[in-house]
């Protein structure tokens, strides 16, 4: 569990050619986790994090969590050495802004291979606020606020992580705060015979779900392709065959045959443009079922050579609501919204100009 918790935990990541990624898992409550990380009947699991790309290729990783215990005695276990490598790391602390840390991961026996983060205190506001700034996970922030029973907790790190190692990050945090659960409660990690197998199962629960997440983000590519391709049938195979398409004007085809012959009857008829989007956010809101909302703008056909636009009438609001049958994801909703955005011309001008520049990196139409 080497850096945050996870073989290796790594810092960044990157986005997809629909922009940003907001990769989130469902957060709903589940069960709880057992010492094994299985599912213990009758609990509250703790939500899982998530993950948001910034700019610059950075990421922001965030956990929310209610614990038992007032603010100032999860402030001990953050920031106490004695505390902290009961759950984190061994660790060397300044207790003031500007003061030098560093922390020092247990689970391995060889010094070789053991992970350490060096920084300095960023922010020190007893018991409300720490921020780290380290060389191996970014920008660390606790923030601590009293809550019915104990604390409310948001835990953030702003960092660069590869995409290969965005799940195993994801579940390695996510096991450090189960720790530190378990330490406000007076139990120790033994790390000496520290084990993979808790890691393992919130690895494997984030690896899920944000596979998920990646294959509603390839159904709404699989619509846009199809549009762009002018073709009826490929825009409509990625919805269920009871899926609905709103269009634009508010026009409803339902069923993916009529989806398919409407669309095959504009292509005949109209020159059509090409779209461009950019991905706002998808996430799982419960059992077998997903949002996507997108931004997408429309380039007008029969543009001259070099010239790439966009109409900004025809800026849209997208939402894709997807479901899960027999294994396989597929579309339920598809829906066009115009991006009017009445009274906020800046807002209307600014996503323009992002579409614009969209477009100017995509390929023209064919």
């Amino acid at each position: 569990m080497s850096r945050a918790g996870a073989p290796p935990a790594r810092p960044g990541t990157t986005g997809d050619r629909e922009g940003r990624r907001h990769m989130s898992t469902d957060g709903t409550a589940g069960d709880a986790t057992a010492p094994d990380g299985t599912a213990t009947p009758g609990g509250t699991a703790a939500p899982d994090g998530t993950a948001t790309p910034q700019d610059g290729g950075r990421t922001l990783l965030r956990f929310e969590r209610r614990l038992r215990h007032p603010p100032e005695r999860v402030w001990r276990a953050l920031t106490d050495p004695a505390e902290l490598s009961a759950w984190l790391a061994d660790a060397d602390l300044e207790p003031a802004a500007g003061g030098k840390f560093e922390l020092r991961w247990l689970n391995t026996a060889d010094p070789a291979e053991q992970a350490v983060a060096r920084g300095t205190v960023t922010v020190f506001d007893p018991p409300r606020l720490l921020e780290l700034d380290s060389d191996l996970h970014g920008r660390l922030r606790f923030e601590l606020a009293p809550a019915p029973g104990g604390t409310h907790l948001v835990f953030t790190s702003d960092v660069r992580v590869p995409g290969e190692y965005l799940v195993q990050t994801l579940a390695g945090w996510h096991l450090h705060l189960d720790y530190l659960e378990e330490a406000l409660d007076g139990a120790r990690v033994d790390w000496a015979n520290w084990t993979t197998g808790r890691w393992q199962v919130h690895h494997d629960r984030y690896a899920a779900r944000l596979g998920a997440l990646d294959a509603v983000r390839g159904l709404y590519r699989a619509i846009l392709d199809g549009w762009n391709a002018r073709d009826g049938r490929a825009f409509a195979a990625p919805f269920r065959d009871d899926g609905v398409s709103i269009g634009f004007d508010g026009s409803l085809h339902a069923g993916r045959a009529e989806i398919a012959a409407r669309m095959e009857e504009i292509f005949a008829h109209h020159p059509t443009a090409r779209y461009v989007a950019a991905v706002r956010d998808v996430r799982l809101v419960g059992p077998g079922a997903a949002v996507l909302h997108a931004v997408a703008g429309m380039v007008p056909p029969g543009a001259p050579d070099g010239a790439v636009d966009v109409n900004a009438d025809a800026n849209s609001v997208q939402t894709v609501t997807a479901s899960q049958l027999m294994g396989q994801w597929r579309v339920a909703l598809f829906q066009t919204t115009p991006a009017a955005y009445h009274g906020r011309p800046d807002d209307a001008a600014a996503l323009t100009a992002e579409l614009r520049a969209l477009a100017r990196r995509e390929p023209p139409n064919p």
